[in-house]
């Protein structure tokens, strides 16, 4: 009897020391997981920050190429606007000579006309 109850304390024990084992590997692999997923969440979080930041410098240098090409094309615009202006005057200035020329191949025909009569 007292061999069953030393075969069944140290069977006990080591049942024991297996179930606190056990415990502890599982509480680790638990951990372990855990601080995996951190990780991988503290990576991802890295990846999108960069990828961000690689996004906005790209859209920064897009604007600023926008911006300068709309500055160039302000100047252009404003250019053509002026020759516009300097042909519409011109050509207000040529009316107004065709309409004196009218007026004087008017004039001519009628004294065309009055030598033809003669």
């Amino acid at each position: 009897m007292d061999i069953l109850k030393v075969v069944i304390g140290i069977l006990s024990a080591t049942g024991l020391w297996k179930f606190v084992e056990l415990l502890l590997n599982f509480r680790v692999q638990n951990r372990l997981k855990n601080a995996e997923i951190r990780n991988l969440n503290i990576q991802a979080n890295s990846l999108v920050i960069e990828n961000y930041k690689m996004w906005s410098e790209k859209m920064e240098k897009r604007i600023e190429e926008l911006e300068d090409k709309n500055a160039e094309n302000t100047k252009v615009i404003k250019e053509l606007e002026n020759k516009n202006a300097e042909n519409t005057k011109i050509i207000t200035e040529q009316r107004i000579k065709i309409d004196e020329l009218q007026g004087y191949v008017d004039q001519l025909e009628e004294e065309i006309k009055s030598y033809r009569k003669k």
